[in-house]
């Protein structure tokens, strides 16, 4: 291209400045704006500012939107991936080769059986009877049932109803020679053998309880030097006593298992990177198909991840979806035929 002749302004178009001559604005042999066949770009910084302030807030609006649509911001949950979420349960899965399902609707557990791994953590709302029975009929089937809660009601109603002996007890467990960096964030040493606990040293926990384990088979005890905190001093007081106590434990129910875990935060994402809680997350899963990520009493799922999860869980808005978008590349590819 000529250098131009005569400098009017500098404009921007496509990818590189070029000088236009008032005189001749389109021609590029006169230091015009340089142009393609199909696109004919030319933007000025100096009078057109406005609009680079509106497209950088449409770009910034998109993407919050994106972000807070598919994002949550509630403990627990698995759509959330702060400290306090769970969403790396989800990549844990993947990783040990089994299919991570959400589950909004326990109507969905009588589509597995064996060889699948639910979770079920600090649930917000009671599960109902026909609920219950779906769970129990589930592991009955060869399913494996996690159940983590501390103190919450929900979490042992439900052990309750599908017929489980554990129960958390409630009060804080400390451990004050044990400990990741507090007391109260005990570190269980005592673990049994078992395809659960394969390749875990230790389970650490975050403010969780001891169990009550009834006829179950201890998994993972904490250390002989544990106390549970049941007037909530933060100190040993007369009336406890040092001993281990259950904090996982697994147990028959029909041809399948349920395990009780005696706090849900061995399982949200800061925790998880304690190498004994990430062990104890893939051995739970180690050798499923699938992993059920049950999120039915835990509230609703962020807006964006509700549509697709809809979508996934409907063959007709699926079809419709699928008729709907070849329509429109069809009359898309006929509009551009025309013009």
């Amino acid at each position: 291209m000529a250098p131009p002749t005569a400098v009017a302004d500098r404009r921007w178009t496509g990818c590189l400045w070029r000088d236009r001559d008032p005189s001749n604005p389109r021609n590029p042999a006169a230091g015009g704006v340089w142009m393609t066949p199909d696109i004919d770009f030319e933007f000025d910084f100096v009078t057109d500012w406005p609009r680079v302030v509106l497209v950088t807030l449409v770009v910034i609006v998109g993407a919050a939107f994106i972000v807070g649509g598919a994002t949550s911001g509630i403990a627990f949950d698995a759509f959330n991936p702060e400290w306090d979420g769970t969403n790396s349960l989800q990549t844990t899965a993947e990783d040990a080769g089994s299919d991570p399902v959400i589950v909004r609707n326990t109507t969905r557990y009588t589509q597995y059986d064996a060889n699948t791994t639910a979770f079920v953590l600090a649930p917000d709302e009671p599960y109902t009877e026909a609920d219950a029975a779906r769970i129990q009929a589930f592991v009955e089937r060869g399913g494996t049932l996690v159940v983590a809660d501390r103190d919450g009601p929900h979490g042992p109603a439900l052990l309750m109803a599908i017929g489980a002996d554990a129960q958390p007890i409630g009060p804080l467990l400390r451990d004050e020679r044990h400990h990741h960096r507090s007391p109260a964030l005990p570190v269980a040493t005592e673990v049994t053998e078992h395809r659960f606990t394969d390749g875990v040293e230790s389970v650490t926990l975050n403010y969780g309880t001891g169990l009550a384990p009834g006829d179950a088979t201890v998994l993972v005890a904490s250390s002989p030097y544990s106390y549970l905190d049941r007037d909530g001093s933060r100190t040993l007081s007369e009336n406890e006593t040092l001993t281990s106590y259950p904090v996982a434990t697994v147990e028959p129910v029909g041809d399948g298992s349920v395990v009780t875990v005696s706090d849900p935060s061995v399982f949200i994402n800061v925790m998880q990177e304690q190498d004994g809680n990430r062990a104890f997350s893939r051995a739970l899963v180690a050798g499923t198909d699938h992993t059920l990520i049950d999120i039915s009493r835990a509230g609703s799922p962020p807006p964006l991840v509700a549509l697709v999860l809809t979508i996934r869980e409907s063959l007709l808005l699926q079809i419709g979806l699928g008729v709907g978008g070849l329509a429109v590349l069809r009359v898309g590819s006929r509009y551009i035929k025309w013009s």
